[in-house]
C-alpha cells in the first residue's frame, strides 16, 4: 500500500473519506461475542454432560422420578454456570486494549491541522505528535525534534525509545527508530509522521487479534480425556447390560430403562467437577495469601505441571528500574555534578536514564541547584544532549555534554584521559551495562569542541535479590528457565549469567528473521523448521517482538512442554493468553491488558513467588490424581454391582436405585473427594514431578480397576449373605449401599498413600479423617433413622449387616496392600 502523502498539506477530506471506506475505522478488532445459548451448548458438549442430560431426561419424562431427575439437572446447571462465567471473564482482555489507544489525533487535512477522533485516522494521513500525546496509528516519521517515545507496552523495556526521521522501519520493534506505534506515549520532543497502518494492521491490532484465542491448560485437557473415557465406559457397560438383559429374558422394558439410568448414574462421578472446582478454589485462596492471584482455576494445576518458564527480564528477573551500578571518575572532576547539570528529569519524573542519574547524584549529596542558561535536548541523530548552566561557585557558564561514549569522547581534547575512558568503555559494555560519557568546558557554546572528559557511568536494570534462589529451586524441580526480553543480546546475556540462567544459545529477533515465517508448519520435509528449533533451544531470546514471543510459546507446546510465560506489558498479552499458564506481574509497570490475558497474577513481581505457585500446583496435581482415582474406583464398583445384579439377582433387577447412587456419588463421595483435594502430603512438592502422560495412564487405570473389583466383590459378598438370610429387597439394597459406602471410605486412605495405606504419618491427614468420620455419621443417620432413610429407600438392618460393612471397610486396604506387595505388581509399578 502506498501511504505517501505531501507532508505540508496532508490528505484532502475527500481522499480521507475514500480511504476510511476502503480500510475501515481505526479501531482494534473485536470478535462478535457468542450468544448465551451458544455458550451453554458449548459447555454441554462433553461426554459426561451429554450422558447426564440423557439420564436426567429419561428419569423425568419416562420414569417420572422428579427428585432424581431434578438433582441430575441441577448438577448440569451448576457446571454450565461456572463454565460460562469463566468464558465471559476471559473476553475482557481485548476490551482493555481500547483504553490504551489514542482517543483523539492531530492530523493535517487540506493544508490545516485538525483534531479528530483517532477512529477516523486513515493510511496516508499526516499526524502531528508532541510530548504527552499517544500515537493514533502506526506511522513513519518524516520529521522529528528530540523525539522520545515510551514503547514499554510493546517492547517491555523501561528506557524511552529515541526516534528520528528516516530511521529504520523494519526489524525488531525496539530497533525501528523511524516508526511510531499505535498507543505508545510521546515523553518528549515532537514529530510529524505519515500513517502506514490502522486498526487491525497496527502492532497493537495484531496483539488484539491474537487475544481472541486461548489454549486449554493441562488439567482441562486431562479432565476432558477422563470424561471421554468415562463416557466410552458407560456406553460399553450399557451395551453389555442390554445384551445380558435380553439374554436373561423376562425383564420389563421399564425395568431395563431403569437399569440403564442407574448404570449411567453409576458411571458418572457426579461430584468430580464440584470436588475439583472446590479443591482449586481453596488452593487459590491459599495462593492469594502468598501473593499469587489465580484468575482461571485450572491454572493452579498447570503451574504444577510446568516444565518451562519463559521469564520476562524486565520486572521479573530485574526490578524494571535503571540504576547506576558502575562509574569511572577522572581525578579532579565531579562526575555527579555533571550528571545533574545535563539532566532533564524533575522530582523522579522523566527519562529513566535521567531519573537514575539524579538518584545516584542525590545519594552523594548533589542536587540540581544551578540555573540553566541553554540546552539542546537529546537527539537520536547525534546521540547526545548538551546543557549550559551557571557554576554556583564561579558564576561562569559551564557546558556539559552527556551521551554515547564514542560521540562525547570525539568532542574532547586528545589526551591520556580520553584514552583511559575509551578503554574502560569496553570493559563496562562487556558486563552488559548501558554506558554514558560526560564531558565539560567553561563556555556557553553548545557546539564547542575540545571538551575535558569527566567520566563514565554504567547503568543496568537492577536484578531482583530473590531471582537467583528461585532459579536454583526451578532447576531442582526439573523446570527450565529461559529469558525473553526486548533488550539487546549482550545486556540480556549479562543478566542471565548474573541470575543463574544458562544463556547459551542467545538468539535475537533479527537472527530469526531468515528462518521462516514462524507459522509453525516446519519445512518441506515435514520436520520442525529451523526457526522453531532455535526458539526451543534458546537460553535467552533478545530483541523479540510480540509475534516472536507467541511463536516461542507455540514451538515449546508443540514439543510437548508445559509452558508458563511471564510478562506485564501489552506486548506480552498474546503469549500470556496462548501459554499453558500466563503469569502477569503486577506493579506500577503492569498493564490491565496483561492481567486480563493472564491466568495468574503475581502481586509482588517475584520469580520466587511463581515457584511457590508451582509448589502448590504440584501438590494439587497429586491431590487431583488421588481424587479421580478414588471416585472412579467407586464408580466402577457400582457398575460392577449393577451389571452383576441384573444377571444374578432377578428379584432385585438392580441392587442400587438411582436415588441411592446419587446419594453415594454426589454427597458421600463428594466430602472425602474434597478432603483429598486439600490434603497436604509430607515432603517438598517441588521434588515430585507430575507424569508427562496424563492422569489416566494404562497403569493408573489398571490400579483403579483392581481396587474397584475388590470393593465390588466385597459388596457382592455382603448382598449374597443378606439374600441367603431371607432379608427383604429394601434390606438387601440397604446392605449394598452400606457396604459400598464403608469400603469406599477406607479407599480414601488407600489412594493417598505412596506405598502402604497406613504408612508412617497416615493419621496426619486431618481433613481426610474429618471427612471420613463425617460421611460415616451421615450414612449412619440415614440408615438408622427411618424418616431420613425413607427419602433414599433405606431401612434399618440387623447388626450382622453392620458387621459385614465394617469388615468390608477393613478388608479393602488390607487386600490392596496385599496386592501391592506381590513382586510382579512391584515390577509393573516401578
Amino acid at each position: 500500500m502506498d501511504a505517501t502523502t505531501p507532508t505540508t498539506a496532508g490528505l484532502t477530506e475527500a481522499e480521507a473519506v475514500s480511504r476510511l471506506a476502503e480500510h475501515g475505522p481505526n479501531k482494534l478488532p473485536e470478535a462478535k461475542p457468542p450468544s448465551l445459548p451458544a455458550r451453554v451448548v458449548r459447555q454441554l458438549a462433553d461426554p459426561l454432560s451429554i450422558l447426564l442430560l440423557i439420564a436426567g431426561g429419561v428419569t423425568l419424562l419416562v420414569l417420572n422420578e422428579v427428585p432424581e431427575g431434578a438433582a441430575i439437572v441441577a448438577i448440569l446447571i451448576v457446571n454450565v454456570v461456572i463454565g460460562v462465567t469463566q468464558e465471559v471473564k476471559a473476553e475482557q482482555a481485548v476490551r482493555s486494549l481500547g483504553t490504551l489507544t489514542a482517543p483523539m489525533a492531530k492530523v493535517r487535512r487540506d493544508g490545516t491541522v485538525r483534531r479528530i477522533e483517532a477512529a477516523g485516522v486513515v493510511p496516508g494521513d499526516v499526524v502531528e505528535v508532541a510530548a504527552g500525546d499517544r500515537a493514533p496509528a502506526d506511522a513513519r516519521l518524516v520529521e522529528a525534534v528530540s523525539l522520545a517515545v515510551n514503547e514499554s507496552m510493546l517492547t517491555g523495556e523501561s528506557r524511552s525509545a529515541n526516534k528520528r526521521a528516516g530511521g529504520a522501519a523494519e526489524g525488531p520493534l525496539g530497533d525501528r527508530d523511524g516508526m511510531l506505534f499505535s498507543g505508545t506515549l510521546v515523553v518528549h520532543g515532537s514529530g510529524l509522521a505519515v500513517v502506514e497502518h490502522t486498526g487491525s494492521g497496527t502492532e497493537m491490532g495484531r496483539i488484539a487479534t491474537a487475544l481472541h484465542t486461548r489454549v486449554k491448560g493441562p488439567l482441562e485437557v486431562e479432565l476432558a480425556q477422563v470424561s471421554r473415557r468415562i463416557g466410552v465406559l458407560a456406553v460399553a457397560a450399557g451395551v453389555v447390560m442390554v445384551v445380558l438383559g435380553l439374554a436373561r429374558g423376562g425383564i420389563a422394558w421399564i425395568d431395563l430403562v431403569l437399569a440403564g439410568v442407574a448404570l449411567a448414574i453409576a458411571a458418572v462421578p457426579e461430584s468430580m467437577a464440584a470436588a475439583v472446582t472446590t479443591a482449586l478454589a481453596l488452593g487459590s485462596q491459599r495462593m492469594a495469601k502468598l501473593g499469587v492471584i489465580v484468575r482461571r482455576l485450572s491454572a493452579i494445576q498447570a503451574l504444577g505441571a510446568t516444565t518451562v518458564i519463559a521469564s520476562d527480564k524486565t520486572g521479573t528477573l530485574t526490578t524494571g528500574r535503571l540504576t547506576v551500578t558502575e562509574h569511572v571518575e577522572l581525578a579532579g572532576e565531579n562526575l555527579w555534578r555533571a550528571a545533574v547539570r545535563a539532566n532533564d528529569a524533575h522530582d523522579g519524573v522523566g527519562d529513566a536514564v535521567d531519573v537514575a542519574l539524579l538518584a545516584a547524584a542525590a545519594g552523594r549529596g548533589i542536587v540540581a541547584d544551578e540555573p540553566r542558561l541553554a540546552t539542546r535536548p537529546f537527539d537520536a541523530d547525534i546521540r547526545s544532549m548538551a546543557a549550559v548552566t551557571r557554576d554556583a561557585g564561579t558564576g561562569r557558564p559551564v557546558l556539559t555534554v552527556k551521551g554515547a561514549p564514542e560521540v562525547v569522547l570525539a568532542r574532547c581534547a586528545p589526551g591520556e584521559a580520553g584514552r583511559r575512558l575509551a578503554e574502560a568503555v569496553t570493559e563496562l559494555a562487556r558486563e552488559g551495562l548501558r554506558v554514558l560519557a560526560l564531558a565539560e568546558k567553561d563556555t556557553d557554546d553548545l557546539d564547542a569542541t575540545g571538551l575535558r572528559p569527566v567520566g563514565l557511568v554504567g547503568l543496568s536494570d537492577e536484578v531482583r535479590a530473590s531471582a537467583r534462589d528461585a532459579i536454583t529451586d526451578c532447576r531442582r524441580g526439573g523446570i527450565r528457565v529461559m529469558m525473553v526480553t526486548g533488550d539487546h543480546a549482550d545486556t540480556a546475556r549479562a543478566v542471565a549469567v548474573d541470575v543463574g540462567i544458562d544463556p547459551d544459545p542467545v538468539v535475537s529477533g533479527s537472527d530469526l528473521d531468515g528462518d521462516g515465517d514462524g507459522d509453525g508448519d516446519g519445512d518441506g520435509d515435514g520436520q520442525p523448521g529451523e526457526r522453531e528449533r532455535r526458539l526451543r533451544e534458546a537460553g535467552v531470546l533478545a530483541r523479540v517482538d510480540p509475534k516472536t514471543k507467541l511463536d516461542l510459546v507455540r514451538a515449546l507446546r508443540a514439543d510437548g512442554q508445559v509452558v508458563a510465560m511471564t510478562g506485564d506489558g501489552v506486548n506480552d498479552a498474546p503469549a500470556l493468553r496462548n501459554a499453558d499458564v500466563g503469569i502477569a506481574m503486577a506493579g506500577d509497570e503492569g498493564t490491565d491488558v496483561a492481567r486480563e490475558a493472564a491466568a495468574v497474577v503475581v502481586t509482588n513481581g517475584e520469580l520466587g513467588t511463581i515457584v511457590t505457585g508451582v509448589r502448590e500446583g504440584r501438590r494439587l496435581h497429586r491431590n487431583v490424581s488421588s481424587m479421580i482415582g478414588y471416585l472412579l474406583a467407586g464408580n466402577l464398583a457400582e457398575i460392577f454391582l449393577v451389571l452383576v445384579g441384573l444377571f444374578a439377582w432377578p428379584e432385585l433387577v438392580i441392587p442400587l436405585l438411582p436415588v441411592q447412587l446419587l446419594w453415594i456419588n454426589l454427597v458421600l463421595d463428594g466430602i472425602p473427594a474434597i478432603a483429598l483435594g486439600v490434603d497436604r502430603a509430607p515432603g517438598d512438592p517441588l521434588e515430585t514431578r507430575p507424569g508427562r502422560h496424563g492422569l489416566l495412564t494404562g497403569l493408573v487405570l489398571a490400579r483403579i480397576a483392581v481396587r474397584a473389583l475388590i470393593v465390588g466383590l466385597l459388596a457382592f459378598a455382603a448382598v449374597e449373605v443378606a439374600r441367603s438370610l431371607g432379608w427383604s429387597e429394601e434390606q438387601v439394597r440397604t446392605q449394598a449401599v452400606l457396604t459400598l459406602v464403608f469400603a469406599r471410605l477406607t479407599l480414601a486412605y488407600v489412594v493417598r498413600a505412596r506405598r502402604w495405606t497406613f504408612e508412617s504419618g497416615w493419621w496426619r491427614g486431618r481433613a481426610i479423617m474429618v471427612a471420613v468420620l463425617g460421611t460415616l455419621a451421615l450414612q449412619c443417620v440415614v440408615t438408622l433413622v427411618p424418616q431420613a432413610g425413607a427419602l433414599l429407600a433405606l431401612v434399618p438392618i440387623p447388626p450382622l449387616g453392620w458387621a459385614m460393612a465394617v469388615a468390608a471397610a477393613l478388608l479393602t486396604p488390607f487386600l490392596v496392600d496385599l496386592l501391592r506387595s506381590l513382586p510382579w505388581v512391584k515390577r509393573l509399578s516401578g
